[in-house]
């Protein structure tokens, strides 16, 4: 691993990165012996200054509540696929804001295309004169998640952007929470 974030360094030009995140336990269940020995050398490197903050991703909540128990450095930010039809990865996302912890949801919208067919949703961009992505990219970030997203479309980007410009009614979050379930 040393080898590799030294090799990041190099092709980026730069003597420490923002942020550095272990793409995922090796198990989906627990943490093994290989997930300690990776995070304890993630640790390393923070406590180097050579990364400001360190995270995980496709983690479960269980293997989350281990992780902030039992580590040195709890991760400062998580970041998860987060569906639609298993509650937007509630019990992760509350795991996050008690620990103070940035849940950041990926494939937001390409996990979820089922939804975009759902009348209460279409009701919502009709209401806000918006599209379907930015209801979903504004009802994450209603609930305290950062949506991330990879588009390359710059015509995208810029609707995406402008997700901040409304607010979503507490019953409209309501129903966006349960959609797909």
């Amino acid at each position: 691993m040393q080898q590799s974030f030294a090799s990041s360094l190099t092709h980026l030009h730069t003597d420490y990165l923002d942020s550095y995140v272990l793409h995922g336990p090796y198990s989906r269940r627990g943490l093994g012996a290989e997930d300690w020995e990776v995070w304890a050398a993630i640790e390393s490197l923070y406590d180097a200054g050579k990364t400001k903050m360190i995270g995980i991703s496709n983690v479960t909540a269980d293997q989350l509540t281990l992780l902030c128990v039992k580590a040195k450095h709890k991760p400062m930010m998580v970041q998860n696929r987060c569906y639609a039809a298993l509650g937007w990865d509630k019990e992760v996302r509350e795991i996050c804001r008690i620990n103070q912890i940035i849940y950041q949801g990926f494939s937001l919208l390409t996990a979820n295309s089922g939804i975009f067919a759902e009348p209460d949703l279409r009701a919502m961009a009709a209401k806000y004169q918006t599209g379907l992505a930015q209801i979903v990219f504004r009802f994450a970030q209603q609930i305290g998640m950062l949506p991330l997203t990879g588009t390359t479309n710059v015509q995208h980007m810029k609707e995406d952007l402008l997700s901040d410009r409304f607010t979503l009614l507490s019953e409209e979050i309501r129903q966006i929470e349960t959609i797909g379930l």
